[in-house]
């Protein structure tokens, strides 16, 4: 009953706010605080006493199928540390918007309450159908958001946003259908063990129909053209959830569902995933470097960070999937705790630009050492779970065995490979060792440095510029609201275990039929040398 309750009481706590009275914000604020609250503690149990937990109740026929969709839910280490993430980013975003948000609260709060119902059901779905309608519905509570609350290009944004999430996974409607059709059930238990009867062309297909859905949310270079305009124009108490909960949803998909339903895929196109994560790590720090809006470059931050990720989670080493948990649960916490600052800086000054300020340190030291903190967490200091994620995680990437074929631009065209695919638009599979990778990889935590230091020494350090109006330094409720994230996010450095060893052990659990079809593959693509033959002469 806890699993029917984490989704149900947010729906309820929803209702109860939007018949709330609309007149008077910090009333609604303080019954969405409470509500929020409660519902955090209701979550607690998922990693305490009772980290794995079932129940399937029937709920329809799917359509033009002999499937049964059935409200299957369960929870896991996994489950439960994304859980927490989520639950507890709640009154987080409802406290910090008491600054930004003066009118429409009651709304805000439920539609914030609504999301958070979906992010859980979708992260305690084991059935695809009940997975779908959560992953897709939790889209609209925050388009509502983006339009009622968000800046001047927010019907532009929240455009790009839907067309780009709704487009990713219209495939994925298709490929569920398809396996309810063939395989008369969309329990992913069930799923999993009926792939094998489907032949290897369908098999390639449903895969491309799941990973550019997933892909799109984390989101991957070339699809991540949504974000940086979305995070901008969103108000700085709702990119708390968007990216520090609803993103993590994407990495998970490929976590939860892609992995052990396509191990086989997954480990034939690994190399064009890892590419494209070290792009998108390497570039998108490279451009939150160039940026001149503060919200943008924290939009490419967390582009950067999750490109990472997703490099841990295609090399399937065990250290590296671990650490790519970690990393998860990690960035939801240091990247909201910056977007909340900003967000009270826009609230006051409705600017969020890299040169608008200067010499904050002297006039708001309180906002000064919150960020200093949040973007020292952010780039990984050492005490940090973001340094245990990183760490962990660039760590198996290095001792990965072997070499990983990544799609590169070629000049000159093998004579036995001009029918490969990449080979049509002049690509070719070059080797690179596995240290190599975790390099380049690794790199992108120094230019994450740079960018963080970049934007403090404008702002808090600089000369004054643009704003010269002396800033009001945070109220208690506001750095209430960020104190926590800050205190986890160093606790649980210097004891990962919790995080580690439950949400950890179940990526690695997750990763290893990938794992088994990847080493299967580089034996298949690396026969034994022959031996001569020896005779006796007759």
């Amino acid at each position: 009953m806890l699993l029917l309750a984490l989704i149900a009481v947010p729906l309820i706590a929803a209702a109860i706010t939007f018949f709330a009275s609309g007149k008077d914000s910090d009333a609604n604020a303080r019954l969405g605080l409470f509500l929020s609250l409660a519902i955090a503690a209701l979550g607690i149990p998922l990693i305490t006493c009772a980290p794995n937990l079932s129940v399937s109740l029937p709920w329809f026929t799917l359509w033009g199928t002999s499937a049964t969709v059935n409200l299957s839910l369960a929870s896991d280490g996994l489950s439960a540390w994304l859980i927490q993430l989520v639950t507890w980013l709640t009154p987080v975003a409802i406290l910090g918007s008491r600054s930004s948000i003066k009118t429409g609260m009651r709304e805000f709060v439920a539609c914030v309450f609504v999301m958070q119902a979906l992010m859980i059901g979708a992260l305690l779905a084991r059935d695809l159908v009940v997975f779908y309608l959560c992953y897709e519905a939790m889209l609209l509570p925050m388009l509502v958001i983006i339009l009622l609350f968000g800046g001047d290009d927010r019907r532009q944004s929240s455009l790009w946003f839907f067309l780009y999430t709704m487009a990713g996974s219209v495939m994925m409607l298709v490929g569920i259908w398809y396996l309810a059709w063939k395989l008369g059930s969309t329990d992913l238990a069930a799923v999993i063990a009926g792939m094998r009867a489907l032949p290897a062309d369908v098999q390639g297909w449903l895969f491309w129909a799941f990973a550019l859905a997933f892909a799109v949310k984390v989101p991957i270079v070339p699809l991540h053209g949504w974000q940086a305009r979305t995070y901008a124009d969103t108000p700085g108490a709702a990119v708390v959830l968007l990216a520090g909960a609803m993103a993590k949803i994407g990495t998970y998909g490929f976590l939860r569902f892609v992995l052990p339903i396509f191990p086989v895929q997954s480990a034939e196109h690994a190399g064009l995933f890892i590419a494209l994560g070290l792009v998108a790590t390497i570039g998108g720090a490279l451009v939150a470097m160039a940026q001149d809006d503060a919200k943008r470059m924290m939009a490419y931050s967390s582009l950067s960070h999750l490109g990472l990720v997703m490099v841990g989670i295609f090399t399937f080493d065990p250290a590296a999937l671990n650490g790519a948990a970690v990393q998860m649960v990690a960035h939801g916490f240091s990247v909201a705790a910056l977007f909340l600052l900003i967000g009270y800086v826009e609230a006051r000054t409705k600017l969020t630009g890299v040169e608008d300020f200067g010499g904050l340190a002297n006039q708001a030291p309180i906002l000064a050492t919150l960020f200093v903190t949040a973007a020292l967490a952010s780039a990984a200091l050492p005490g940090t779970l973001n340094f245990i994620g990183e760490f962990q995680l660039l760590l198996g990437v290095f001792q990965s065995p072997g070499s990983l074929g990544i799609p590169l631009p070629l000049h000159n065209w093998s004579d036995a490979s001009w029918m490969a695919p990449w080979t049509w638009l002049g690509f070719g599979f070059v080797p690179f060792s596995m240290p190599v990778v975790a390099f380049i990889a690794g790199t992108s935590v120094i230019l994450g440095v740079v960018y963080l230091l970049i934007l403090i020494q404008r702002w808090f350090f600089g000369k004054a510029r643009g704003h010269t109006e002396p800033l009001v330094d945070l109220g208690a409720g506001e750095v209430l609201a960020v104190l926590p994230l800050l205190i986890l996010s160093f606790f649980l450095g210097f004891y990962p275990a919790p995080v580690a060893d439950q949400a950890g052990k179940v990526a690695e659990h997750l990763g290893l039929a990938a794992r088994d079809a990847a080493a299967a593959l580089t034996v298949v693509e690396t026969p034994a040398p022959a031996t001569a033959l020896v005779t006796d002469g007759r």
